[in-house]
């Protein structure tokens, strides 16, 4: 009896099994292994994203950082077109003329923005800023590139940090300098230092208007099933 009192006196207390929070999901990271071949005719829909605990990249410095870093690298066989910065990540549109030149182009933006942001937003702090391999995906519609740019115009109002029924244009993108929105808004103050290279490739140019103006309005919704989306 008392060997059986014992027993159910340490079954009690302590952690349960299964017991307490679940643990989130873990982002998939990106395979570390050798690019496609890239189609200079296919825009790049290319997403970066930060180290956790580091500040949100939703503010002025980090912006014209990105930009400037855009204005140097743009050339002659890759450009970024279009951008948006989210709290945690970066999403752009680019053209390019092949995988090396790519590859090459997005470890130069990847670094120097790294560097930038290192000494003016943190301090002088050492290490590293991107979490994660760029995450790449050519565009080869004109309904997918139409998708793409309502998706990275209106990011900001998938992660709610605009009302999804405003009408308004994310100020931390290059929203301002685009001119296929269904609602034309007013020259904006400060919206120079924006780069706006023209397109180079047909569906980033004029395919996608097949499928009407961009939508200010709303959130869009996925691209598709690419598990780095955000």
């Amino acid at each position: 009896m008392q060997a059986r009192a014992q027993a159910q006196v340490k079954k009690r207390g302590g952690r349960r099994p299964g017991a307490g929070r679940k643990p989130l999901p873990r982002r998939k990271s990106v395979p570390h292994r050798p690019r496609a071949p890239h189609d200079p005719r296919r825009p790049m829909h290319i997403t970066l994203r930060r180290r956790p605990g580091l500040p949100s990249f939703r503010q002025q410095l980090v912006h014209a950082m990105i930009a400037a870093a855009i204005r140097r690298l743009n050339d002659a066989r890759f450009q970024i077109v279009h951008y948006s910065i989210q709290t945690n990540h970066v999403h752009l549109v680019a053209e390019g003329a092949d995988r090396d030149v790519v590859s090459r182009k997005m470890s130069g933006f990847a670094i120097a923005v790294a560097k930038r942001l290192n000494r003016q937003l943190l301090r002088g702090r050492r290490g590293k800023v991107w979490s994660d391999r760029y995450y790449r995906r050519d565009i080869e519609r004109a309904g997918d590139m139409h998708a793409v740019l309502r998706y990275v115009f209106g990011n900001a109002k998938r992660h709610g940090r605009i009302a999804a029924d405003a009408i308004a244009l994310d100020p931390y993108s290059s929203a301002w300098r685009f001119d296929g929105f269904d609602v034309r808004f007013p020259a904006r103050a400060g919206a120079e230092h924006v780069p706006r290279p023209a397109p180079r490739t047909r569906l980033l140019r004029e395919d996608w208007l097949a499928w009407g103006l961009i939508p200010v309005a709303g959130a869009p919704g996925s691209t598709s099933r690419d598990p780095h989306a955000s």
